[in-house]
């Protein structure tokens, strides 16, 4: 407002006050102001240094995580000839070979059925309870009550099922004209689980007997074997096996290793570590010209310490050494004196043909699913998860040097806000002066104008 009253005068010094004002306060502003745009521009590559840095070891620890658990290395569905008789599934530690299984007899539960029931609701006796006595084995009696209300056909299928002894029932309708409801009893499998089951209320019996119990009958590589159930696990190291039918003759499977898998994670662990080995190294790089984050991080002990962090997960011993195999270098991995990761394909054929389980006990000590929190040895490839993850938390040094930096931009621009404040003042100032300055010349033109008119009058007279 007052550079504008002093521009409509028309009068004072004759200069451009206004632009004077202005650059002197440009000549205060800018320099200040480069100044802190600079701090600014610098925290905001700093973040995105940080962000790359975390970009890259995320990968890093994708690619250990692909190798920390046994079940990673399991070796898919094996080879089975009788699929729809024997269900084979293998973990991580089942060993290479074939294996012959026949399947002569399947176990069986034994099965009673009750007498007939004309509705699944009718009492049987008078809405009082009662119970019922369950001998397994010939073994010692116990009591199954049926509640008060739920003398019904339905009330001692619930009651039965809720007992949880190893008993099972179910109601059918038969389709029979007068009594179609029956309830059927199953037991557990194998011949040491025969049972039966009484009651003092009457039309409540269960004699007659669909199924008797027995155990499997099945050949595994020859040896005979007489299970109580249709299920095996460990006979055969590191494998289930399931019977659902009786074999034709023998099924043979063959567990078959997959080295091309490991193989491959292997290969991707050592692409990630040289991307994340090459990331530390643009932003560390005072010459790199990568827009952004290039060279955003130069003389940062951050960026040295991950370096060397991330070099000892591939270095240091695993807590689980197995078959002369100690740390990763034993794999074929090797870092050369440039920081670039290298794997040695012949030296890891080598291994995973003859030191398969070692191999997984090395990056694992054959655990699955453990938590980065759990003080359980996991292997060389769980403890590098753990520690990346560590790197990686909300409270770890990445996460919180660019929480410093974004605190900083914040403060910057406070200081920017500052500057303006004083800036607008100083020109108010300026404007002030000028203004004063303006007047008192526009005063002293208006004395000698007026001077001189008095002189040259009385020179005039004087003529």
């Amino acid at each position: 407002m007052a550079t504008d009253v002093i521009s409509a005068l028309g009068a004072g010094s004759g200069m451009d006050v206004k632009a004077l004002a202005t650059s002197l306060v440009d000549a205060e502003r800018v320099p200040r102001k480069d100044i802190i745009d600079k701090k600014i521009k610098a925290a905001e590559n700093g973040i995105s240094g940080y962000a790359s840095i975390k970009y890259v070891l995320d990968g890093l620890r994708a690619a250990f995580t692909a190798l920390k658990d046994q079940s990673d290395f399991n070796t898919g569905a094996p080879r089975n000839s009788q699929p729809s008789a024997v269900s084979v599934t293998a973990s991580g530690s089942a060993a290479s070979g074939t294996h012959n299984i026949t399947v002569t007899q399947l176990a069986r539960p034994q099965k009673l059925l009750s007498e007939g029931f004309t509705s699944n609701s009718v009492s049987l006796n008078s809405g009082a309870t009662f119970d019922l006595t369950l001998s397994v084995n010939n073994g010692t009696a116990e009591t199954i009550t049926v509640p008060e209300g739920s003398d019904t056909p339905k009330g001692i299928v619930a009651a039965i099922n809720a007992a949880g002894k190893g008993v099972t029932a179910q109601l059918i309708n038969t389709g029979d004209a007068t009594a179609p409801y029956k309830i059927i009893l199953t037991g557990t499998t194998g011949s040491n689980n025969n049972f039966s089951l009484s009651s003092d209320v009457a039309g409540v019996s269960f004699d007659t007997s669909l199924q008797t119990s027995a155990n499997a009958i099945v050949n595994v590589d020859g040896i005979d074997l007489q299970p109580s159930s249709n299920k095996l696990t460990g006979l055969v190291p590191g494998m289930t096996l399931e019977f659902l039918a009786t074999t034709t003759g023998a099924a043979t499977f063959e567990v078959m290793r997959d080295k091309d898998s490991v193989k491959s994670k292997l290969e991707a662990l050592v692409l990630a570590y040289n991307d994340a080995n090459a990331m530390l190294g643009v932003v560390s790089d005072p010459k790199s010209t990568v827009e952004g984050y290039g060279a955003s991080l130069v003389g940062n002990p951050t960026v040295n310490s991950i370096k060397n962090q991330i070099r000892v997960l591939v270095f240091t011993y695993s807590n689980s050494p197995s078959g002369g195999l100690t740390n990763l270098r034993d794999l074929g991995i090797s870092i050369d004196r440039y920081g670039t990761m290298s794997l040695d394909k012949t030296k890891l054929d080598t291994v995973l043909v003859n030191n398969f389980e070692d191999a997984v006990t090395l990056l694992t000590n054959n655990q699955d699913n453990l938590s980065t929190f759990s003080p359980t040895n996991a292997g060389a490839a769980g403890e590098a998860v753990k520690k990346l993850t560590a790197m990686l938390t909300n409270t770890g040094v990445l996460t919180t040097q660019s929480a410093n930096l974004t605190k900083r931009i914040t403060d910057y621009k406070a200081e920017l806000d500052k500057l303006e404040l004083r800036m607008t003042q100083l020109m108010n100032r300026y404007n002030k002066q000028f203004g004063v300055m303006e007047n008192i010349v526009g005063q002293s033109k208006s004395m000698r104008t007026s001077l001189t008119n008095t002189f040259e009058g009385m020179m005039a007279a004087y003529k």
